[in-house]
Parts: C-alpha cells; sequence; structure tokens
C-alpha cells in the first residue's frame, strides 16, 4: 500500500503517467419513442502492472472526474454533458472505462398521420463537427441499434443496416444524418365543435341533425380524412368503427333510431365538417293527456338524451350546442333553456339533473276528421299492443268509408221520431175534446 502512494505522487510530481485512450466507441440503442441509451467506452492502455493497480486502487471507492484528471484521462460524456454513471471493466487485454446514461434528444420526431418520422438531431453531436464538416476521430465509431418497429431507414453516408443496427465510422463529410420511420394507427382528430338541431314535427317527432367540426392540424390530415369519408360513404356503421365519438346522440336507444345517413361537407380545414341525418322511432315530444280546453301541451322526452346522461346527471361537453326547432304554430309555456324566435337554445359546458321543455299548441274548435293524424298518432303509440292498434284502425277505416250512409241513416232516424213524437201530441189533444 505505502509502495503504491509513493508510485503515485513520484508520478504525479513528474507528470509521467502512461495511461492512454486507445480506441473510443459510442453505442445508442433507441425505443420506439424516440429516447435512447447511452453507453460510452473508452479503451485504454497502462504503462505497466504498477500503472494499473494504482488506478483501481484510486477507484475502489468510486470514480470522480478529479481522479480520471489525476491520470491525465479527459473523458466526459460527448452527447449530454454531465451525465452517465461511471465504470471500469477489466476483461482480458480489454481495459475500459464506461459511461451510461439516457437522452431524449436524439432524434428529434415529426408527427405525421399514418407514422412517426425520426430524424438525427445534429446539434446532439457538435462535438464531431470541424469547419462544418462531419469528422470522426480515428479509431471512433458510432453506432445505433434502432426499435424493431422502424422502417425506411436512410444513412448519410451510406452504410449497411443489419437487424435494424448501423455503424458509423472514419466519416468526414459534409452531410451526417441518419433517419427512420415508426408506422402507427391514427391518432383521432380533434372535435372542435358539435352542433345537433332537432326540427319538430307537429305529432312531436322530430328531423335531427348532427355536425362534427374537426380541428385539422394540417393539410396531410385533412387529405386523409377526405380519403376515409370517401372510403365510408353515408354508411353510419363506418363512420361508428372508424371514430366511436361519431354517432347519433338524440335517442332512447340503440333501436330509437331510423333512416341515418352520413355526409362529409368539405370546405377548407377550418369549416369542413361531418354530419349525420337521421329520424326516432319514437316521439322527441310526448303529447299531454289532460288538456287545458282548446290547448294541447306537449313536454320533452327526457330519455332522448340518455347519451349524455350519468350518474343522474345530464352533462353537456364543452363546445357542445344544441338547437330544438318547434312548430310554427308552437307557442312555449316553459323551459330552463334559452328560448329565441320559436327556438330553444343551449351550450355546453353544462352539467343539469333535469331539463324541461313545454309548449303548447292551439287546436280548431271543431277540427277536421283527418284519418291519416289518427293512424300516425296509433302506430306511434308504442305502449299499445299491436292486436289492439290492428283492430281500433280496421274500425276507423270503415268508419270512415261508410261515414255517408251513417250519416243518412242517422238524419232519417231523428226525422222520423220526430214525425212520430209530434203526432202522438194531436191525437192525444183531439181526444181531450
Amino acid at each position: 500500500m505505502k509502495k503504491l502512494v509513493f508510485v503515485f505522487v513520484l508520478l504525479l510530481m513528474l507528470n509521467v503517467f502512461g495511461v492512454e485512450i486507445q480506441k473510443e466507441n459510442i453505442n445508442i440503442i433507441v425505443n420506439k419513442t424516440g429516447n435512447a441509451l447511452i453507453e460510452e467506452s473508452y479503451f485504454i492502455s497502462f504503462s505497466d502492472e504498477n500503472e494499473l493497480n494504482l488506478f483501481k486502487e484510486k477507484i475502489s471507492d468510486g470514480i470522480s472526474a478529479e481522479i480520471l484528471n489525476e491520470f491525465k484521462l479527459e473523458i466526459k460524456s460527448r452527447i449530454e454533458e454531465n451525465k452517465g454513471t461511471v465504470s471500469f471493466e477489466e476483461q482480458d487485454e480489454n481495459k475500459k472505462i464506461k459511461l451510461n446514461y439516457s437522452s431524449d434528444k436524439i432524434f428529434l420526431m415529426n408527427k405525421r398521420v399514418l407514422f412517426d418520422e425520426f430524424t438525427l438531431n445534429k446539434d446532439r453531436f457538435s462535438f464531431l463537427l470541424s469547419e462544418n464538416k462531419t469528422v470522426f476521430p480515428e479509431n471512433f465509431s458510432l453506432r445505433f441499434v434502432l426499435p424493431n418497429e422502424s422502417k425506411s431507414i436512410l444513412t448519410v453516408p451510406e452504410t449497411k443496416v443489419f437487424s435494424k443496427t448501423t455503424e458509423f465510422k472514419g466519416i468526414n463529410s459534409n452531410e451526417f444524418s441518419l433517419s427512420y420511420l415508426i408506422e402507427k394507427k391514427p391518432e383521432k382528430i380533434a372535435i372542435k365543435k358539435t352542433q345537433i338541431e332537432i326540427n319538430v314535427k307537429e305529432n312531436g317527432f322530430g328531423f335531427i341533425s348532427e355536425k362534427y367540426f374537426f380541428e385539422f392540424r394540417n393539410q396531410e390530415e385533412s387529405e386523409y380524412f377526405i380519403e376515409k369519408a370517401q372510403n365510408n360513404g353515408s354508411s353510419l356503421l363506418s363512420w361508428i368503427a372508424f371514430d366511436n365519438r361519431i354517432f347519433p346522440h338524440i335517442k332512447e336507444n340503440e333501436f330509437d333510431l331510423k333512416n341515418a345517413s352520413v355526409e362529409f361537407v368539405e370546405n377548407g380545414l377550418e369549416n369542413s365538417f361531418l354530419q349525420i341525418i337521421y329520424e326516432n322511432e319514437t316521439p322527441v315530444f310526448i303529447e299531454k293527456k289532460e288538456r287545458q280546453g282548446r290547448f294541447v301541451e306537449w313536454e320533452f322526452n327526457l330519455k332522448k338524451l340518455n347519451e349524455f346522461t350519468s350518474s343522474g346527471l345530464i352533462i353537456f361537453p364543452e363546445n357542445f350546442f344544441l338547437e330544438i326547432i318547434l312548430p310554427l304554430n308552437a307557442e312555449i309555456k316553459e323551459t330552463d333553456l334559452e328560448e329565441r324566435n320559436g327556438k330553444v337554445l343551449m351550450q355546453g359546458y353544462k352539467s343539469t339533473s333535469k331539463i324541461n321543455i313545454v309548449y303548447v299548441i292551439k287546436e280548431n274548435i271543431a277540427p277536421a276528421f283527418n284519418l291519416s293524424l289518427v293512424i300516425q298518432r296509433i302506430v306511434s303509440e308504442k305502449e299499445a299492443s299491436p292486436i289492439i292498434a290492428g283492430i281500433i284502425l280496421l274500425i276507423l277505416v270503415i268508419v270512415y268509408l261508410k261515414k255517408d250512409s251513417l250519416t243518412e241513416k242517422t238524419e232519417n232516424f231523428i226525422i222520423k221520431n220526430s214525425s212520430i213524437k209530434k203526432r202522438e201530441q194531436t191525437e192525444e189533444i183531439e181526444i181531450d175534446e
């Protein structure tokens, strides 16, 4: 021990350490997100066995920059300054100092619709620049192990790529680059606004339109969506499979839907939208059974908002707009939403336990018999038994077809009975005389 200390002091005083860096390798293992594990290896030689033993004695408690400087070894992390765990390895004739660390700045990522493009960040390799050229020192190599998912690997200068691994050596060039692609499932395009419009018919049913306005980040994303629109066409099922955020929202359940179609209206990056048009099997507004004189009241069917209901609350998201257009002859009686010119309006974000909309329609004193409207109301009544509905329809049809004959018989019956009563009264007067 004393001998080693003496040798170290003597060598330090004479500045005659014979430790040299013979070769340098940098291995970079990249994962699919572009982050990398880096290992810098410095292969060193010692002048003799004493110097090696002295070095191992000095680093027995860890390797520090001060110890390396004492042995005239200028070793520090090249790519990320002041980073890394330092270790010493000795295998037969190979003796090396290693620096291990990670970095998320090795590659620059450009997000595309169908893939991510990764390009080498040259700023991290500025230590290789000399007069605007990339110059590799003698006995220096740079090796990249790219992720298994990588495709279309391009290297400049051109080097061989084997099993996703490429190694650069002896470069002296104006150009130095490495790039590759990783395919991915397209991300969902942001929906910046949703508009739902319900046109209410006189029988309480609705004609519904939903418009989705998208936030296209660039022309490429817009072109990709247009291509999908051409493939999906007007098929609602195809659009739902493409993006599960796109579906009819105003319905009681999955069976409460008919005549659905989809259309993409192209109008530039800002104003293009996807539109779903559909109707329901059940009414949007339900006619109240109790009437107030000549006024018929219609109440909003809350079941239509089942898609927005969670834990007893009706929740409308941000950038959501609902517009309910009532029949022309309707008068709004009560609502807790904004009303304007015969319309009921709502804008999200909104959370509520109930939505109340009631409107009234004034009926004529003697409304004409309208068989088609009666049939429509009977057919729309979901709770009625099909058999009862059929019987009622049959009776109504018979009454309608025979109404002239029935009217004539009724009139004859009234006239006949009126005549008999008058004659009987006359006869009774004659007897009294």
